[in-house]
């Protein structure tokens, strides 16, 4: 540490000790009336997730440190390295945008500008002085902040520490080091973060940066190599930073004596254990960097340029002076002492100043913060976040490191960037990738390119400003052939283990080889959230129910994301794109459409060896036939998700109304109205998605399908058996024709299975008992009405909660489905029994064809839609037409909003009716200024001031609840570009991206 008179290079003008006559009534009740024109409120957004960063919108603090040219101080995790926005709010609540000039590749500290010109009625904001040698164990401070986002907060407190190693935040989050840190108790947290901590003169001493999750304890920052950077940044300039890409750690002289260092020996080398609390010693060391070879870990500083016994500061004067050649450094190492002279790396050439946003994935160097906690290599291309659209079929995650793609080593983004202009849409790639946490963690997966990807843009940062500028890339535009997938083989059926008789196991062999060519696997990758559905990446297994057609069946779960880019795979052998035909309303079952042409051109022979499902047996069995009762024996044949079969003998066990919650987040689909059954045994739940359930006679009767779930609890798995008959009318439209089908009508009610007895209570007749009575087991329910959807269309429902519903027409309802899900049009005419007597009602019908979503926009952080089924049910107010369901962190409306699930009424004062309306809105606002600032920001212009294109907006939304909100948000179009993606009225139309 500097003794208490040392200064460093440019800040004579800060340190100079004030004479009596200027000395203040130094008192700390006055304390807050001397700061508040110093101190500023931040509120951040950061724009994209990049290194340890998160996407999202906080507040902190900053403080004036020069009021001439406008430079505020703060920390680097409140800057964030990524492209960010900023807003300071000063005592007198002016508001001015902030331009992130400079923030340390290593140290908790950022430099922020704004253009004093811009603060209004002769505002004059005063300075903080940094006085960084008036730091001393013991001296009183105060922390001046908005803690917990309360303005001018004030916490106290004793500095205890001067001389700890910084905090250790854990593995996935941004750390510091190679620096002390000071430590006191105190109370303050989040919302603190860039707060002055300061003496009773009002000087800063130190720097707010962290807190103990377990206790009190605060960790500042001290001020020596910030007063070292702002000098540089007065003059415009990037302070050198340089690295041995080595990390040190302070250790007490007794511990250095239990590394070996002999005090007497270290006296002779000049490092007297009176004169200092103790060494710097090397911790870590990484791979391939200037001090590989040169350092080892337990190697202890003794000196430094001829320096004796530095600290931290000392070590880093030096390096920082010796950029781009070597430093000579005196260490202890194995016994004895010796002289190691080491090449000094630009710091910033290991800081990312680039990424590559595509498909929402984001990719950029890896960097010495990411690297040191594990000590790995300073290799390859870093996902920051692995998005939507990009990574198909494939289990790339976030926090992955591309060592390779196609067998090429990508080292660096430029060489990634270079394989990925010559590989097309739809076109396999082969990417290896390590856990950079963990290097020994490889991996190898087989992804492609979606048909869809978003156009990808390549950010690049501004020394001068630290805006971003943004240029499109232009790989991964051609559209490339279909080629075999290099996937894993086709399984071969294999039989459960369960004892059943030779002639059973015979004819379940003979189905299964009948049915598996009839087996697909299926990958699912969202081109962008919608319907409340985030980044979602599945893979599970369908079944081919119209070869002609290239009709596939699935579960949901797969497609709970409208905008899902789809790929199956035939056979283990090749693969091609797909489009979501249609998703059942009613019941957990999607049907997808793919290119039979196309599979033919890809592969012949594959093609030939395809069949789809016999389901002929249907349309012949009567219907108690065609559907399994309770008792009845049958086979599963269970799909597996990387291709074959699983065969269970089993039985049907119950029949069951099936009943699901929504989730208020991510508003799943609901399932109501439903009749299923249930199997025992059960098959294996680590088989696929989608199994047929057939009869003793090897007919399919029914499947066993998975439901979806909450992406909140993903991994749960809960299945249900399906009658096959109900499939058929979306089936047979499927088969005829290329349009959605409509062959859902519902009565916007809730049904509820009653018992005979029950029935009796509520008033039903002798004679409807009698005949229900005497029907098969299957048939023997009547059906109530449990709850009314008067959210949907209240003027047109004429059914109440309580009755009893027996015919539709002169047809009994012995079945749910009979009443869920109408055949034809218009109204329907009910026997229906209320308050004990019987009546006929004619209710309207409602139609779900058309409620698929077709067309996303994306403007100022919302994805903008029509209302989905579920929106629509758990809608509180009439429904609109416009409608938000995701929200994007970091961006304008996720600083303004709190949840999701809104319909939006205006937007500026113009009313918002249509998606057309939106898109017109989001065109007509467009800030003009977007490519000249861009141009300005790549050419390395100085920019006065903070503020980047877009404008203030005021947008009204209406929560489902029916509540009423109006929020101001400014678009930040650089950042936050509008688009949209649509896709036609065909079910084999492909989804297309639009610019706004």
């Amino acid at each position: 540490m500097p003794t208490e008179d040392a200064t460093l290079p440019g800040d004579s003008a800060l340190v100079v000790a004030k004479t009596d006559e200027e000395k203040p009534d130094i008192r700390w009740d006055t304390l807050q009336d001397r700061l508040r024109l110093s101190v500023v409120s931040i509120s951040s957004s950061h724009c994209f997730y990049f290194g340890h960063a998160c996407a999202g919108s906080f507040n902190a603090t900053g403080f004036v440190v020069d009021a001439e040219q406008g430079i505020i101080l703060s920390n680097r995790h409140v800057m964030g390295p990524g492209p960010s926005f900023h807003k300071a709010t000063f005592f007198n609540n002016q508001e001015l945008f902030l331009q992130p000039t400079y923030y340390d590749p290593i140290h908790d500290f950022a430099f922020f500008r704004y253009d004093p010109a811009d603060l209004k009625n002769s505002f004059v904001p005063k300075e903080i002085k940094l006085a960084p040698e008036k730091a001393r164990s013991g001296m009183e401070f105060r922390i001046v902040g908005n803690n917990a986002n309360e303005k001018m907060s004030v916490h106290q407190g004793e500095l205890s520490q001067l001389d700890r190693n910084a905090p250790d935040y854990g593995a996935n989050t941004y750390v510091d080091f190679n620096t002390f840190y000071y430590q006191a108790s105190s109370t303050s947290h989040s919302g603190s973060s860039g707060s002055p901590v300061v003496d009773v003169e009002g000087d800063a001493v130190a720097l707010n940066a962290g807190s103990g999750c377990s206790s009190s304890s605060s960790f500042f920052l001290p001020l020596e190599r910030v007063v070292y950077a702002l000098d540089y940044v007065r003059r415009w300039e990037i302070p050198p930073r340089g690295t041995l890409q080595a990390v040190f750690k302070h250790i007490t002289h007794v511990q250095a004596a239990h590394l070996g260092l002999d005090p007497e020996a270290a006296a002779r080398e000049g490092v007297l254990a009176d004169a200092t609390t103790g060494v710097l010693s090397v911790d870590k060391v990484l791979p391939g960097g200037p001090a590989d070879g040169k350092l080892e870990v337990g190697d202890i500083v003794v000196g430094v340029e001829g320096r004796l016994n530095p600290a931290f500061t000392e070590l880093f004067e030096v390096i920082d002076s010796l950029v781009g050649r070597q430093v000579s450094l005196r260490v202890f190492s194995h016994g004895e002492f010796k002289t190691v002279t080491v090449d000094v790396m630009d710091l910033y050439d290991i800081t990312p100043s680039q990424f590559l946003c595509i498909g929402g994935a984001i990719l950029h160097n890896l960097s010495l913060q990411l690297c040191f906690y594990s000590s790995a290599r300073i290799t390859g291309v870093y996902i920051a976040w692995s998005g939507c659209g990009f990574f198909l079929n494939s289990d790339i995650g976030h926090r992955k490191v591309i060592q390779a793609v196609n067998g090429v080593s990508t080292p660096d983004l430029p060489t990634l960037m270079g394989v990925l202009q010559h590989v097309g849409r739809d076109d396999p790639i082969v990417v290896k990738v390590i856990d950079h946490r963990d290097p020994r963690d490889e991996a190898v997966f087989v992804t492609r390119v979606p048909p869809l990807c978003i156009p990808g843009q390549v950010f690049t940062r501004s020394k001068v400003t630290g805006f971003w500028s943004r240029e499109p890339f232009m790989g991964m535009s051609r559209l490339g052939d279909t080629v075999p997938a290099l996937v894993n083989g086709f399984e071969q059926p294999a039989i459960s283990d369960s004892a059943i008789g030779e002639a059973a196991v015979d004819a379940a062999v003979g189905l299964a080889q009948s049915i598996e060519y009839a087996v697909v696997s299926i990958s699912s990758n969202s081109a962008c959230p919608a319907s409340g559905q985030y980044n979602l990446t599945e893979t599970g297994n369908g079944f081919i129910v119209c070869k002609q057609r290239g009709i596939v069946l699935c579960s949901t779960r797969l497609v709970r994301n409208p905008t899902s880019i789809l790929s199956i795979t035939f056979l283990g052998l090749v693969s091609v794109s797909a489009t979501l035909a249609f998703v059942h309303p009613l019941y957990p079952v999607a049907f997808l459409k793919y290119n039979p042409v196309r599979l033919h051109t890809a592969d012949n022979d594959v093609d030939r060896q395809l069949v789809e499902l016999d389901l002929s047996s249907l349309g012949n069995a009567a219907a108690a036939n065609a559907r399994l009762v309770v008792g009845s024996r049958g086979t599963v044949l269970m799909g597996k998700a990387n291709g074959g079969l699983e065969v269970v003998p089993t039985s049907v066990s119950g029949r069951r109304q099936l009943s699901t919650n929504t989730c208020s987040a991510c508003l799943d689909q609901r399932f109501y109205n439903t009749e299923v059954f249930s199997l025992s045994p059960e098959p294996d739940s680590s088989a696929g998605d989608l199994g047929v359930v057939c009869d003793t006679t090897s007919h399919i009767r029914g499947l066993w399908v998975r439901l979806p779930c909450c992406y909140h609890d993903r991994t749960k798995k809960n299945y249900v058996g399906l009658d096959m008959l109900l499939l058929l009318p979306a089936l047979e439209s499927l088969r005829a024709s290329n349009v959605s089908p409509d062959v859902v009508r519902v009565l916007d009610v809730e049904f509820k299975r009653l018992t005979l007895e029950t029935a009796k209570v509520l008033g039903v007749g002798y004679s409807h008992i009698r005949e229900l009575a005497q029907a098969s087991p299957v048939q023997r329910a009547v059906f109530m009405v449990c709850n009314i959807l008067r959210k949907r269309q209240p003027e047109i429902v004429s059914l109440e909660v309580g009755d009893v519903v027996l015919k539709v027409g002169d047809k009994r309802a012995w079945h749910m489905d009979d009443l869920a899900c109408l055949r034809g049009s218009g109204d329907a005419v009910l026997t229906v029994v209320r308050n004990g007597k019987e009546i006929l009602l004619t209710v309207p019908t409602t139609s779900l064809a058309g409620k698929h979503t077709r067309r996303v926009i994306y403007w100022a952080g919302m994805f903008i839609q029509e209302p989905h089924l579920t929106a629509l049910e758990q809608a509180s107010c009439p429904w609109l037409n416009v409608f938000s369901s995701v929200l994007i962190a970091g961006s304008p409306i996720d600083r303004e909003l709190n949840g999701v699930n809104f319909f939006i009424t205006e937007i500026d004062g113009r009313p918002i009716v249509t998606l057309d309306d939106v898109a017109n809105v989001a065109r007509e606002i467009k800030s003009p200024d977007i490519e000249s600032f861009n141009s300005s920001v790549a050419s390395g212009q100085r920019l006065r001031g903070g503020k980047i294109p877009g404008r203030f907006v005021k947008v009204s939304l209406v929560k489902l609840t029916g509540e009423k909100k109006i929020v101001s948000l400014h678009t930040h179009d650089l950042y936050n570009p509008a688009w949209q993606i649509h896709r036609g009225p065909l079910i084999s139309d492909d989804w297309v991206w639009e610019k706004l």
